[in-house]
């Protein structure tokens, strides 16, 4: 049988077939978007990332950490890591209290010394970036009562100038009166009579007394007294709930750490002296590990709502060389160059690196912060003893971080049972 078409039927029937093949081809599409894209995300967000690599670094530190510890040298230690913002690693050691044994944990309260001086400079930055105040405001205006040997030094002295230790006083002024328990009001009656090593603004010089300055620019700012402004404004907020100032809050229950010095019949519990919590903004915070590793996140970052970017930036700038401090950490000359001092806080360039840091004691106590804003990566250390070994740790992290040739920094192949660094020199000691 022939079959016979006709053609304008059958270019309206093939028009008919393409537009049903169009239009099962696009739902086709749909439905491979709705399914095939989001499995496709769901794989990208698996993989991993630099960011989100481990950090086998920090596995690494933690076995050195873990046999460091049981060296006779520390009685307590506690340390923290935190990587891209989180608390990566915790771990304490030791007891807080030798004669009852009684061990440090997370919440347990160390005095912090000059890692107090972040806080008070943090509290002025908040300031700055809110509008209330500015760096080069005179201290006059606050503390109108307060004097140098050149009326025109004590003029010129900025909220900067006291935050980067450039006050022109010698080093540590007065700080044997302030261990003396000479009233602080009294000290500065003196330090009005001592004679200036360089004008104002113009060299570094460390100052603890001098430092405490800040205070009163907080108080007048803020309409609260110092120690109720930071603890308001960051203790609560960054959530430090073990944070505090003053010996009350210090030993209001029994989780704090004593300290420990060195004697003839060896580790002997030190008086628990409270000389510098007359000058609470210079040395004056206790703190927990677990508080510590909360306030490293926010200096990198973590907290922006407390501690912006404007105000980290302010804090972290380097404004003064300090020579001092380079001869002061010789041990360390082969990953440090240069040495500068912002705003609370110490600024190393270690081994071509930004390292921002900070080191604290007190009889008995040791404190250690130190993180790189460009790795995301920081360590905070305290222990109860007047070891130095503490100060090895720092490195030690930041050696495995960077893969620098391995330095027994924390001499854990030193047969002296208290590893003095002249027992065990290392190379370029």
């Amino acid at each position: 049988m022939r079959i016979f078409w006709d053609h304008e039927n059958d270019k309206a029937l093939i028009r008919a077939l393409i537009r049903a093949l169009m239009i099962i081809m696009l739902a086709f599409a749909a439905f491979m978007a709705v399914i095939v894209v989001p499995m496709a995300r769901a794989q990208m967000r698996l993989a991993p990332t630099p960011q989100m690599a481990p950090d086998h670094s920090i596995a690494a530190f933690a076995r050195k950490l873990d046999e460091a510890a049981k060296g006779e040298d520390f009685v307590g230690l506690a340390v923290a890591v935190v990587d891209q913002g989180e608390i990566a690693l915790l771990r304490t050691y030791g007891v807080r209290n030798r004669d009852n044994g009684a061990p440090i944990d997370a919440h347990t309260r160390f005095r912090i010394a000059s890692l107090s001086k972040g806080f008070a400079s943090a509290m002025a930055a908040q300031l700055v970036v809110a509008g209330q105040l500015q760096l080069d405001d005179p201290i006059r205006p606050y503390a109108p009562t307060f004097s140098l040997i050149r009326p025109q030094a004590a003029t010129r002295l900025t909220i900067e100038h006291v935050l980067s230790h450039r006050t022109g006083l010698p080093p540590y002024a007065y700080d044997n009166l302030l261990e003396a328990h000479i009233p602080v009001p009294d000290i500065f009656d003196r330090l009005a009579k001592v004679r200036l090593i360089c004008a104002t603004g113009d060299c570094y010089s460390y100052q603890n007394i001098a430092y405490s300055l800040i205070e009163p620019v907080v108080l007048r700012t803020t309409g609260l007294d110092f120690e109720r402004a930071v603890s308001e404004r960051l203790f609560a907020p960054l959530k430090m709930a073990d944070a505090s100032y003053g010996m009350a809050g210090f030993t209001q229950d029994d989780n704090w750490a004593r300290p420990y010095v060195f004697g003839r019949n060896g580790w002997q519990q030190a008086r628990l002296d409270d000389a510098y919590y007359q000058v609470p903004s210079a040395g004056g915070v206790n703190a927990s590990i677990q508080d510590m590793a909360l306030w490293l996140a926010a200096q990198m970052g973590a907290a922006p709502e407390i501690l912006s970017p404007e105000a980290l930036s302010i804090l972290h700038s380097p404004r003064v060389k300090t020579r001092a401090e380079l001869r002061r950490i010789r041990w360390l000359k082969d990953r440090v160059r240069e040495t500068y001092y912002g705003l609370g806080w110490r600024i190393y360039d270690y081994a071509g690196r930004d390292l921002v840091m900070h080191n604290g004691g007190l009889d008995g106590y040791r404190a250690q912060i130190a993180f790189m804003p460009e790795s995301g990566l920081g360590v905070v250390a305290l222990w109860n003893s007047m070891s130095d070994r503490g100060w090895s740790i720092m490195p030690t992290l930041f050696d495995a971080h960077l893969r620098l040739e391995d330095k027994d920094w924390l001499r854990l192949t030193c047969p002296d049972p208290f590893l003095r660094r002249s027992a065990c020199p290392l190379n370029g000691d």
